[in-house]
């Protein structure tokens, strides 16, 4: 009787990685590369979603503990095959929702801290599971704890009480936590005061913490620090914070609502634009104050007072005919009425027009005045428009040529004459062969040339027009994402696929 052959496992490689993911793997090639797969190889395996029973079980007694989270993970595991014996697995089973909320008990008391710290993250409403692990030894179980929103009303109390400045910062950055506790946090760390911080907490004895760090001033500190960043905070108090010495300090003040005005007023003239920056971004900011911060010498604090959304209208034309901003459709344009849509696309300046250009439920006869608009920038903005006609990126793009190739590419009419001409016409403006190497009606012909640029390369190698037999040779291909592309490209042929999983690497010379 012949002894079958014994393949030697196949190794983590940018083919094997790539072949992984291909979509198109037949399934008996599957169960050959998980009988072969090396242990990072049956991880990425793992991710896949097409498995039936038999090569799940298959790839399980491969792939052990950690296959199995993964699955877990990736939702292709059923319950009963989950072993709760086994906690990575198990808490894997509840964070994802697959197992019942009553597992947390058993993972709470695990000998794991890691485990435990992760029960204690669980947003959900784990009943005495939570009353457990505020009872935990570990401090970073209990920090964890402290920053579950779903925490009870009277842990929170609890915790905010607890000896250590540590724990105390974490709940203070919960938002969940009542107004009241926040409150006493911020101004002065909580009550009682606390008796160990981070630089003392390995000492056991009270009073060789004290004796190291006397009242344990920097860890109060950092409570209030971190208090002071709570969006949940009650703003009594803040003013008391705004000579803090760290820029990120003062900002979080200038970010707050229900500030006194002049305090407002004190931070617009902080020496720091992002202290300044983090004023103009605020609605509760008064509207003289955003008008003088329009003047603001940094185009970082102007652009931050263009994303306000309580900024007037007026405002922030003004504003755009000086201050550059991105292709984002900005909160105020958001809520602007169709008339004032009208207002914007009637306006003699470019970048207002281009301001109104991004927003996706345009009037038709607005998108087709954008769509003809004389200026590149305002034809940027709304080349991408989801109800632009081929007819319409065609104007846009002979009109405007190489500055607007990468944003007429974005758009899902797109022709593909359009895009193979503007990929032979893209040398000076090599970015847009990236939109137009992912876009689906790209042609074979127009992916070779997105293929000569880096830019391109990594992308096309991955659409399913590439030509077959390139993407063998695509296999040997230097650059991980190339190679590694190729390998995942759904068009890649069944027999190289084979080739791979019997231990062909490409590039190597054949046997003779």
């Amino acid at each position: 009787m012949t002894e079958a052959v014994r393949h030697p496992a196949l190794e983590h490689g940018a083919q094997l990685c790539g072949l992984a993911e291909n979509e198109a793997l037949p399934q008996d090639l599957l169960a050959r590369f998980i009988d072969r797969a090396d242990e990072e190889l049956l991880g990425e395996l793992a991710q896949r979603t097409d498995f039936g029973p038999a090569l799940r079980h298959a790839l399980v007694e491969r792939g052990g503990s950690s296959v199995r989270e993964t699955l877990v993970r990736a939702g292709s595991l059923p319950l009963e095959e989950v072993p709760r014996d086994d906690p990575k697995v198990a808490l894997a089973a509840l964070v994802g929702g697959l197992a019942p909320l009553s597992w947390a008990a058993d993972l709470a008391s695990s000998p794991d801290r890691d485990i435990r710290w992760e029960v204690a993250e669980l947003e959900q409403d784990l009943g005495e599971t939570f009353s457990v692990l505020s009872n935990d030894p570990d401090h970073s179980v209990l920090q964890s704890l402290a920053g579950n929103a779903a925490l009870p009303a009277d842990l929170m109390e609890e915790l905010a009480r607890h000896p250590s400045t540590a724990v105390r910062s974490a709940l203070a950055r919960n938002d969940q936590v009542p107004a009241r506790i926040l409150a006493g946090l911020l101004a002065d760390g909580g009550s009682p005061p606390p008796t160990m911080c981070g630089s003392c907490s390995s000492v056991g004895d009270p009073a060789g913490r004290r004796a190291q760090c006397g009242d344990h001033a920097p860890g109060i500190r950092e409570v209030q620090l971190s208090a002071l960043q709570n969006p949940a905070t009650p703003p009594d108090g803040m003013a008391a914070f705004v000579s803090l010495p760290e820029p990120w300090q003062r900002a979080c003040i200038a970010g707050r609502a229900g500030i006194a005005d002049e305090v407002y007023a004190a931070l617009a003239e902080d020496a720091d634009p992002r202290v300044r920056g983090a004023l103009a971004e605020n609605p509760a900011v008064p509207q003289q104050l955003l008008r003088r911060l329009a003047e603001d010498p940094s185009s970082e604090v102007r652009r931050e007072l263009g994303a306000n959304p309580a900024i007037t209208l007026d405002l922030l034309t003004s504003l755009a005919a000086h201050q550059r901003f991105g292709r984002e459709l900005l909160p105020r344009i958001a809520a602007a009425s169709e008339d004032e849509l009208r207002l914007l696309a009637a306006s003699p300046v470019a970048q207002v027009r281009a301001l109104a250009a991004v927003r996706e439920d345009l009037p038709a006869d607005l998108l087709a005045a954008f769509a003809a608009d004389p200026d590149a920038g305002v034809a940027k903005r709304v080349a991408p428009h989801p109800s632009l006609t081929a007819g319409h990126v065609r104007t846009i793009a002979e009109r405007h040529g190489p500055p607007v190739y990468s944003a007429v590419a974005a758009s899902p009419h797109c022709p593909a004459d359009l895009l193979h001409r503007m990929a032979l016409d893209s040398g000076s403006v090599r970015k847009a062969l990236r939109p137009i190497a992912r876009h689906p009606s790209a042609t074979a012909e127009t992916l070779l040339i997105c293929l000569e640029h880096r830019d391109g390369r990594r992308h096309a190698v991955r659409h399913p027009a590439m030509p077959p037999a390139l993407l063998v040779e695509l296999l040997a291909d230097p650059d991980w994402e190339v190679a590694s592309g190729a390998a995942g490209n759904s068009a890649l042929p069944t027999a190289a696929m084979e080739r791979l999983l019997d231990g062909w690497l490409p590039g190597a010379p054949e046997a003779g």
